[in-house]
């Protein structure tokens, strides 16, 4: 196919490139098209959506409109200082220029703040996403509002819905406990927003190179579909939003911080733009983190790509103990702080003594009919789950955990309970059961925070701490094996606050964006509240498509990989 003088040899020549379909590749697509530009998006899988549409399809955005319009204030230094505090808490100083951040890192922090409530409010009114507050018109607290640097802000959390007097298609709705569906919803509305605008959606297209011009400018991309091979021409630039690399098994084991067994990313998260833009000195970030979570390791084992992880620990009558027995984690801890636990690594045992944590309970929690998205992974009252392990008693548990470790040792080398499991175990419940009595937890503050008591759900009565209530130990006793686990990885290339792509000398690559969790996170290792994945991967998969949209028009002369 021949276009204008870009020759024979592409298959096709376009604006602007897409790589991946979750919600920073649409929000570029959308961003890019919006001008009238034409778009195709490259989509490795045979399905739309990427790990977005696996998600609840929450977006954190603050100050955003509608936290506005019920009378929620969102003061910006209040918010910068959350996010450098969270996000870069060796080096924030509050006296400091920049936060005693970086001027790149500070950039990202206020751009985000600034341009977020924009990029939303363009969305909606593409009719990408009906954003409405989670928690009704008083906002659902952040994940760190226990911070100073919070100030007890409400409403940055968002979640989709459909637009009024519309029906969600039943393809769309989930059953059971199915609480997927806002992830479904946000994609399958930008996706009819990106058809609107006459976006090209290619599945099963596997972007494998970069192809440059004699000027180090990207003109275009070299893919695999099937059995073929074709090359893709960009006159204005390629945006990536091909999500992170946790289910590249080499790579994580290589960059992140500790032993992770699986998590919720698709399965084709295997962090291909950081070989690619490796290719043409892209400057890699933040390679150690992710957003951490816990997983039932021999549900992960089978399915590494897993539909569910611990989020929210069920039940009052739990705890979570390590191999000696101990409680290591305020149990009721967002997930992305509690599933860090895990890397903590004993100096003087040379052992990840959290690697594996055994979360425990009783008959009161195994006999809660509390079905809400609260209960994950915890089965029902009469149902089954082979990775429940159940026994009269601790000593019983203790070796039937014991049992089941055995069949483990492939993947945790030999992991086992220590000789003091059972006499510390006792101890430790005996321990939570006093702090239970009085409603506090000196040691893990369990309970404390606004997030922790949203998220513990149904309460039974009379407790004086909601999230606590006396394990009764005398049996039945159930428990289950956990590990760290992720979302997705966050770490990658870094970018600017256009979202173009740094060399090592922190220069732009010509041409090249990325958005989302392919690229080096734009808030370090925070992870400010619920939606905080898919809001970064908006904002800045929209910017970046609108600046892509606004670069000159690059020619394929002397192309080369």
């Amino acid at each position: 196919m021949q276009d204008d003088d870009w020759g024979t040899e592409w298959d096709e020549v376009v604006d602007v490139i897409v790589v991946g379909s979750g919600a920073a590749g649409l929000a570029a697509a959308l961003a890019a098209s919006r001008e009238g530009l034409k778009v195709t998006v490259l989509e490795r899988a045979d399905t739309l959506g990427g790990t977005t549409a696996k998600s609840g399809g929450g977006v954190w955005v603050p100050n955003n409109s509608l936290m506005r319009a019920a009378g929620l204030s969102d003061c910006r230094d209040d918010a910068l200082r959350y996010l450098a505090r969270l996000g870069y808490p060796t080096r924030y100083n509050p006296e400091t220029t920049n936060l005693g951040l970086s001027s790149n890192e500070y950039e990202l922090l206020t751009t985000f703040y600034d341009k977020g409530p924009g990029v939303l409010d363009e969305l909606s009114g593409l009719g990408a996403i009906y954003p409405e507050l989670v928690g009704g018109s008083e906002g659902m607290p952040d994940y760190h509002a226990d911070l100073p640097e919070n100030a007890g802000i409400q409403g940055r959390s968002l979640r989709p819905t459909v637009p009024p007097g519309e029906q969600a298609p039943s393809e769309l709705m989930g059953g059971g406990r199915n609480d997927y569906v806002g992830g479904l919803i946000l994609v399958d509305f930008m996706r009819r927003a990106a058809e609107r605008q006459l976006v090209n959606m290619r599945l099963g297209h596997r972007v494998v190179h970069l192809l440059r011009n004699e000027n180090n400018e990207v003109v275009g991309v070299q893919a695999e579909t099937g059995l073929r091979t074709v090359l893709i021409g960009s006159r204005r630039g390629v945006i990536f939003g091909s999500g992170g690399f946790l289910n590249n098994r080499d790579r994580a084991r290589q960059f992140l911080r500790g032993p992770v067994f699986g998590g919720t990313a698709v399965e084709t998260n295997s962090g291909d733009l950081i070989d690619i833009a490796g290719e043409v000195g892209a400057q890699l970030a933040n390679m150690g983190q992710a957003w951490w979570d816990q997983c039932v390791v021999e549900v992960a084992i089978r399915v590494p790509s897993t539909a569910e992880d611990i989020f929210f620990p069920f039940g009052d009558s739990m705890i979570q103990v390590n191999k000696y027995g101990l409680r290591v984690v305020n149990e009721k801890q967002v997930y992305n702080e509690r599933g860090q636990v895990h890397f903590h690594w004993n100096a003087d045992k040379k052992e990840y003594s959290n690697l594996l944590l055994f979360q425990i309970w009783d008959e009161a929690v195994a006999a809660n009919t509390d079905s809400s998205i609260f209960r994950r992974l915890m089965p029902r009252p009469g149902e089954h789950a082979d990775y429940v392990i159940e026994a009269e008693n601790l000593e019983d548990l203790a070796a039937k955990i014991d049992s089941r470790l055995k069949t483990l040792a492939p993947v945790t080398g030999g992991f086992h309970l220590d000789q003091n499991f059972i006499s510390n175990a006792r101890e430790t419940v005996a321990r939570f059961n006093r702090y239970a009595e009085a409603g506090q937890d000196p040691e893990f503050g369990r309970g404390e925070s606004p997030i922790q008591r949203v998220w513990q759900g149904p309460s039974r009565p009379g407790l004086k701490n909601p999230c606590m209530a006396p394990i009764d130990i005398s049996g039945p006793l159930y428990a289950m094996i956990l590990g760290a686990g992720a979302l997705d990885t966050n770490g990658g290339p870094r970018i600017n606050a256009c979202g173009q792509i740094l060399n090592g000398a922190g220069s732009p690559i010509p041409g090249l964006y990325g958005a989302g969790n392919c690229i080096a996170s734009p808030l370090g290792q925070a992870y400010p509240g619920g939606g905080g994945t898919l809001g970064l991967a908006l904002v800045f998969g929209y910017l970046a498509g609108r600046c892509a949209a606004g670069e000159g028009i690059k020619r394929p002369i002397n192309v080369r990989v």
